[in-house]
């Protein structure tokens, strides 16, 4: 009894890196953090898919959110990126005292990034349709998220945000930016990103690949103003 006694207190003397280090650290405090807010988003999604689906009322508002992208097409995808993915969150932030940055350069960025975004993500959920059709099967949707997840997300759409990030952090100054890009962007912050990209959008994406190809923008625009929040906190030093 004694030597297991003396065992356990060596045990908890003893520093665990996979415990101690600093991208399990940050991932545990993002999913703490952010559990019941990706919760309720997860649900929302999932609600306005039934909806759509089941109940009338919601049926006709969405076709006409369908309609009005069919008619301004890359318009449509820039503005509502623009303001769900940037205008709203920087303004959340700004009210909870959580931005300290200069607000009329803040929003003319995340106007300008996320408007372009959501047009790339518009142009990405066409090709999709394109190469493996518009059916909502589970064949269908399963080869979509695979897409977005696996391919996607983590090689191109996650570095591409993190970085603008760390250039908007920096002031915008690409030598700034160069010296910004160390051990901790590449091993800690640029995996939670992706992690948390994956916690939110994995779901997510699932829902709304069973959408109409025109009505899947704007459902997600709607999860990506909760998904730059969360992006903003893990990349933040």
């Amino acid at each position: 009894m004694r030597t297991w006694r003396r065992a356990a207190r060596l045990a908890r003397r003893v520093d665990c890196p996979a415990v101690t280090s600093p991208l399990l650290a940050r991932l545990r405090d993002a999913a703490r953090q952010n559990a019941l807010p990706a919760v309720v988003l997860q649900v929302l999604t999932l609600a306005l898919l039934v909806a759509y689906h089941r109940w009338a009322p919601a049926h006709e508002l969405l076709e006409r959110l369908l309609r009005l992208k069919q008619a301004w097409g890359v318009v449509y995808s820039f503005l509502a990126g623009a303001l769900f993915a940037g205008v709203l969150p920087r303004l959340v932030l700004r009210a909870m005292g959580r931005e300290a940055g200069r607000l009329p350069v803040e929003l003319v960025f995340a106007v300008v990034f996320w408007g372009w975004r959501s047009v790339e993500v518009d142009l990405m959920y066409r090709a999709q349709a394109w190469c493996f059709g518009a059916a909502a099967d589970w064949p269908t949707v399963l080869a979509k998220t695979a897409v977005d997840q696996l391919l996607y997300s983590p090689l191109w759409a996650v570095p591409q945000i993190a970085l603008a990030f760390e250039w908007k952090d920096a002031g915008f100054s690409w030598r700034r930016l160069r010296s910004r890009l160390d051990h901790d962007f590449l091993a800690v912050r640029l995996p939670a990103a992706m992690a948390g990209n994956a916690m939110v959008w994995l779901p997510a994406v699932l829902a709304v690949y069973f959408l109409p190809t025109a009505l899947q923008l704007p459902v997600s625009n709607l999860v990506g103003s909760f998904w730059v929040l969360l992006m903003i906190v893990l990349l933040k030093r």
